[in-house]
C-alpha cells in the first residue's frame, strides 16, 4: 500500500491533534466553569471532560443512538474520563498516576469515537500509502496505524458512519490495544 499523511477530505485528528483538541476543551470548559460561577450542581456541558464511571458510558451510548467505543473498564489505579464534543466527537481516557480530569498533556490512552461519513471507504483511502500498517479485524473491519505517527491506530467497520481513533503515547501499548480485541463499543 502506499501512504499518504493526509488523503483528502479526511482531516481527523491525530495524537497532537487529540492533545491540541483536549487543552482547549479544558480551557474552554474551565472559562465556561468561571464565567457562569460553577459551583459543580449544574449538569456538565458539552465538551466539558467530566469523571465518568461505566453507568455514564453506557447512558451517553444510549442516548446518542451509536457505538461509543473503549479499551473496557479502567482499571485499579486509573480514572475515566470522558468528553463529548458539540459536534458529535467523543473522547474516553484513561487517567492514570498523577493525571486528573481535564489534564492537558498527551500521555493518557485515549479512545475517540469520530463521526465519520462511510468511515470503512475513508480509512481505506487513508491507509492507501507506502507507510500504511493495516490489519483486517473481525466483522470485515480496518486497523490503519501510520508509521510516521506511530502512536494512533485508526479502526472502522462495514456500514459505521463513525471511526475510531486509539491513542496511546506508546505505540506498542495503542496497537497492543487494538490487535488484542480490547477496542469494543460500550455496553
Amino acid at each position: 500500500m502506499s501512504e499518504e499523511v493526509s488523503a483528502p477530505g479526511f482531516d481527523w485528528p491525530s495524537g497532537r491533534r487529540i492533545a491540541a483538541a483536549v487543552v482547549l476543551v479544558a480551557v474552554g470548559g474551565l472559562v465556561a466553569w468561571l464565567l457562569l460561577g460553577g459551583d459543580g450542581d449544574e449538569p456538565e456541558s458539552a465538551g466539558a471532560p467530566q469523571a465518568a464511571g461505566v453507568e455514564q458510558l453506557r447512558d451517553l451510548a444510549a442516548s446518542v443512538g451509536h457505538d461509543v467505543y473503549w479499551a473496557g473498564p479502567a482499571g485499579a489505579g486509573t480514572e475515566l474520563e470522558l468528553t463529548h464534543e458539540a459536534d458529535g466527537r467523543i473522547f474516553v481516557r484513561y487517567l492514570n498516576g498523577d493525571g486528573e480530569v481535564g489534564d492537558t498533556r498527551p500521555r493518557f490512552t485515549t479512545v475517540a469515537t469520530y463521526p465519520v461519513p462511510a468511515a470503512l471507504a475513508a480509512l481505506r483511502k487513508e491507509a492507501d500509502g507506502p507507510d500504511a500498517i493495516t490489519r483486517t479485524l473481525p466483522g470485515g473491519g480496518l486497523a490503519y496505524l501510520n508509521a510516521d505517527q506511530p502512536t494512533s491506530v485508526y479502526l472502522a467497520w462495514p456500514g459505521s458512519d463513525y471511526e475510531v481513533e486509539v491513542f496511546d503515547p506508546s505505540p506498542k501499548h495503542a496497537l497492543d490495544l487494538v490487535l488484542e480485541g480490547a477496542i469494543t463499543p460500550v455496553r
